[in-house]
């Protein structure tokens, strides 16, 4: 009988690195119709480098080719973390409306002093009861509009298990409405049923639509507004 450890080193790694495993028979067999672009909105710490941006958005984009969507980043700002925390970040994120330029939020999280302890102390704790305490990036769940990675670190218990850009394509299949699973049939479901949104005749023509993680649509960016209230 094998230990239980291996069992829960998987599932760790598959959390971190994936939403699901690709069953590209499956994924073949569904169309996503022509390729179209979201325009991704970026806030980002005074650490991460243009061409970073660029690594990044580049892996993205080469995950979002299987179903027909390219990803545009418009930089919004430089700034330093509104909050050390997560959910800081997702708050601040949160009561920051999408303008008119904007389909998705996302924060690019850097590297400071205080995440370096903090990567030591976590990694202390991991080496001593094996639970990492970290976490890598996040999207909301009331609209699945908004969402944060860590877009830089160095640390060899990281690197092991994941990267910015794994983290980047983890979260953006969060912010095309998918959740977690074993396998992708359903994420690949959900993505051709955001894309089908666009002939929605009530979708706001200059918002490129989702869905929540409980079915339900989001046309317009007035909708987002009243998701991330009533939530």
């Amino acid at each position: 009988m094998l230990k239980p450890f291996p069992y829960i080193l998987l599932l760790f790694i598959f959390q971190c690195t994936t939403i699901g495993f690709h069953e590209k028979e499956i994924r073949e067999n569904i169309s996503f119709g022509k390729e179209e672009t979201i325009r991704v909105c970026l806030f980002t710490e005074p650490d991460i480098t243009k061409e970073e941006i660029k690594d990044l958005f580049t892996a993205w984009n080469e995950e979002l080719s299987l179903y027909q969507l390219k990803v545009e980043p418009i930089h919004l700002q430089v700034l330093q973390r509104p909050g050390f925390w997560g959910t800081d970040i997702l708050g601040y994120l949160m009561s920051t409306p999408l303008t008119k330029d904007c389909d998705r939020l996302v924060y690019f999280k850097g590297r400071t002093w205080g995440d370096m302890a903090f990567e030591v102390l976590t990694l202390g704790i991991f080496a001593g009861v094996g639970i990492k305490l970290e976490i890598q990036g996040a999207v909301e769940g009331q609209s699945n509009t908004r969402g944060y990675i860590k877009a830089k670190y160095q640390s060899t218990i990281q690197l092991l298990f994941t990267s910015p850009k794994s983290t980047l394509i983890h979260e953006g299949y969060h912010l095309l409405g998918c959740g977690h699973q074993l396998f992708m049939k359903d994420c690949y479901e959900k993505i051709r049923d955001v894309k089908l949104l666009l002939a929605d005749p009530e979708r706001d023509p200059n918002f490129f639509p989702n869905l929540t993680t409980s079915g339900k649509k989001i046309l317009n960016r007035s909708q987002v507004l009243t998701y991330s209230n009533n939530d």
